[in-house]
This record gives C-alpha cells, structure tokens and sequence, in this order.
C-alpha cells in the first residue's frame, strides 16, 4: 500500500521545510561522451608500455580460437576493473560506457561472462602464468625507474587472513581465528612497497607453511640485471623461525633478521643476557626511543649455525597485561641474524626489523581496503589465486604511476586517495578532426598535475 501519510506517530513536529537545505536543480541527463574514470588515460598509457597483453598472450594465459578474448586481453581488463575501484568481475561495468571505450582504444573489454570463465576456469597453471607476468611486469617498471635505490634491498614475507562467505569456497577452512576463511601470503619489497609475489593458500595452513620455497619465489622476481645493485635482506616475523627459511636466504646470498619463538631455550639466553650484569644496554632508534627501550645482544646457536641474537628490552607500564617471559619489570623481544656486526650496529638492525610493520604492512592493508585482495570472487580456489594476481598487479601499477608521473605529494598515498584524485575523475571525451579529446573540468583541482602526469607517461619506454 502506497501512503504519503505518517504511518505512526513519531513525536516530532512536521513543518513545511528546513531552515537550510541543499539546492534543489531540475535533474537531466544530456551528455553521451562522459566517463567517470577519466584515469583511464593515465593507467592504460601505463599498461601500454609495459605491454601486459602482449605478454599474458606470450605466456598463454588463455589458450582461445580465432575470434575469441585472449588470456592478455581478459588480464588486463581484469586489473582495469580494480584499478577502477571494482570487487567483482561484474565492476566492469565501471568501463563499459561509450565514453570509456573510447579512451580504451583498440583494447576490448570481454563481458562479464567471459571473465567469470577467465578467473573460475583457472587452474595452477594459469596462476603461475599470472604470476610469471606480474614478474615481467615488474622487471619492466623498475627498468622506467621505479626501482628501489642502489644498497638493502629488503623482501617482507607475511601472511593474511581472507574471510570467505561460506565454506563452499575451495581452500576455505577454520583457522584459529575461528573463522572460515583462506591465508594467501604476500611477499613485498621493503623499500618501495611492490608486491613481489603472492601464493594462495587454504584457510588452515600454517603462518610458516611453504614459507621457505615463497622466498625463492619472491627473489625470481628482482631482476637479475639489478641484482648487483643490492643486497638482498630477509625480514620475517616469527613464522620464519625454521631451518629452511634459513637455509632459502644462504641459497641467494642474503642476510637475514627473524623474530624469535618463545621457546624455552630462546627464554633462558634471553634471560641469562638480562641478568648479566656486563650486558651493554643501548638506547633504542625510532619510536622506540621515546619510551626509553634499549638494545643489547649475546651470541646464539640454531640451525646448527653461530648467529646474533639482538634483544630490546621495553619498560612494563602499570595495568598492561604482563607475559611469563617478563622479568624485573621489562618486556623482552627478540630477533637472530647473520649480519655482521661490523657493518651494523645492534640498534640499527633491530630498527631496520622493527620498519617491517610499516611500509609492508600497508601494502597488505592497501590489497585488502583498496584492491581485489578484500575477498575470494569464485568458488574454484586457483580462480581466487588469478583473482589475486590481478589485485597485485593493479596495486603495482597504480604505485608506479605515483611514483613515475604524478607529484611527489601522491607518492605514498592510498588506493582510494589516488581514485579520488586522478582515476574516478569525470571528465568528457570527444572526436575532433580525427582527434580523440579528454576534456576535464576548468574546476577539477589536479589538472595540470594530471596532464603533466600523463605527457610523462607518454615519454616512458614502450615495451613489447
């Protein structure tokens, strides 16, 4: 029953209108050649160059017939959609307007159907070739100047936590979360953000499950021209307390700082060095300085190797919630390497340990908050892995292009930042003396960044 009249009483008076409203304009739609996404231009310059079609058909992500999508094709139009602010494949929709199109170029865009078939009929050889083209991908960029600067090169395995709607999603498991879900792991590069790998795994897995194999994985995808410009360092959290990761890192030359488990004989040497009374405590660098936390180290055997065991000690404060290892009013935390100690201090290793909550963890934070890593699209669990690739390497690109073309400003902003100022910009788009035109409004803030951005990608070299 359709009424105007207050159902119930709500104890308010009703009056003709507010003391202040909002404009009230006669409502038409009138233009056809408007995109939402004017930042089309901006990351589709940028695929271009890097030439993700041209090599997703290299690879064979999408064995096709004539007059089919290829693998490059559906790819590429899977990453736009993310980068385009899309969770699901059906997003695409966000690129599907004639304006759009046009900005597009002779790139198709499969339909919805199409892509379903792309990312739920995957298997563990479409995902590896997924990955082999984010490899390239990066190989490319860091050769446009991307690339972290000469010295440590730092890669930051970790693992997350995906929560599916249901058990029916393959790999989906209880975790001791106590939730259903999957763990894929995400391997970055410290100094830069970038996604190096990324492996899927079911939700019950391990932290440090297949964690030894995952760096090789992750060094496969520094270029190897560049390998002579680094140093390449592990950093890992506790997950990354075994032998075989130990023995990963020795296999590619690599130093390595790990965070300790709580074991028994971790307590005692950690205690034992507490307790001594020789022990020289200094003060700790960054954050921690400021609460007064200090550093020492004392030699320590594992894995049958001689390595350093560097230990910060952190006042207790009254009502913090205190742990069987605390001792004489302090908090102790721990972490091993083989870093000599003649070219870094005690506080400067554990200070470099301590920034892997930083710049990694929002790189995760950014693939689950503004990319397609928030959740598991399709049932079949290699689909979910291509799905995730893709969110990598749209999150890739979309720092490249920060980092290559836009103010120095948007270096490190977030995804959705990014949207807001130069991809989900409504801008028209017209055909004049057989030239496409992108007009964006006399109003719109970054302009002149985001033409200036776009004539530097423009001047970036095309690979193919």
């Amino acid at each position: 029953m359709k009424c105007n009249a207050l159902v119930f009483e709500l104890g308010d008076r009703v009056v003709g209108g507010a003391e202040r409203s909002v404009a009230h304009p006669v409502v038409e739609a009138s233009e056809d050649s408007v995109t939402g996404v004017a930042g089309v231009a901006l990351w589709g310059e940028m695929l271009d160059r890097l030439g993700v079609v041209a090599e997703g058909d290299r690879r064979g992500l999408r064995p096709i017939g004539p007059g089919g999508y290829t693998g490059g094709e559906c790819y590429r139009a899977v990453v736009e959609t993310q980068l385009a602010g899309g969770e699901f494949l059906s997003d695409r929709s966000l690129l599907a307007d004639e304006a759009t199109a046009r900005l597009r170029g002779g790139h198709v865009l499969p339909s919805h159907s199409t892509l379903d078939r792309f990312i739920a009929g995957a298997d563990l050889g479409r995902a590896q070739k997924a990955a082999a083209v984010n490899r390239a991908m990066l190989r490319r960029a860091w050769a446009m100047g991307a690339a972290p600067a000469p010295g440590i090169l730092t890669i930051d395995p970790d693992a997350t936590w995906i929560e599916t709607s249901g058990r029916h999603k393959e790999g989906a498991a209880f975790s001791y979360k106590h939730e259903v879900g999957l763990s894929p792991m995400v391997g970055v590069c410290g100094e830069t953000g970038d996604v190096l790998g990324l492996r899927a795994r079911g939700g019950n897995a391990n932290a440090g499950r297949g964690l030894a194999s995952f760096v090789d994985e992750c060094v496969s995808a520094v270029p190897v021209p560049l390998r002579g410009r680094y140093q390449l360092l592990l950093r890992v959290d506790s997950a990354g307390y075994q032998a075989e990761v130990i023995e990963a890192a020795e296999r590619h030359n690599m130093v390595f700082t790990i965070t300790v488990k709580k074991t028994t004989r971790v307590a005692a040497a950690v205690h034992a060095l507490a307790a001594d009374t020789s022990t020289a405590w200094v003060p700790a660098l960054g954050a921690e300085a400021k609460t007064g936390s200090e550093i020492a180290e004392c030699d320590f055997d594992f894995a049958g190797r001689h390595l350093r065991m560097i230990v910060r000690r952190q006042r207790t404060s009254a009502g913090e919630q205190l742990s069987l290892d605390d001792l004489d009013g302090w908090r102790f935390h721990a972490i091993i390497t083989n870093i000599d100690s003649r070219l870094r201090t005690v506080a400067e290793v554990e200070h470099h340990h301590r920034l892997r909550g930083g710049g990694p963890e929002e790189a995760i934070r950014q693939l689950k908050g503004d990319f397609g890593l928030c959740h598991a699209p399709v049932a079949n669990f290699f689909g979910n892995w291509l799905w995730w690739h893709a969110a990598a390497l749209a999150y890739n690109v979309a720092r490249w292009i920060r980092v290559l073309a836009l103010p120095e400003a948007f270096a490190t902003c977030r995804g959705k930042r990014l949207r807001l100022a130069f991809l989900n910009v409504a801008a028209k788009v017209v055909r004049h003396g057989r030239r496409l035109t992108l007009r964006l409004p006399r109003a719109y803030t970054h302009a002149e960044a985001f033409i200036a951005g776009l004539a530097k990608l423009r001047a970036l070299p095309h690979f193919a």
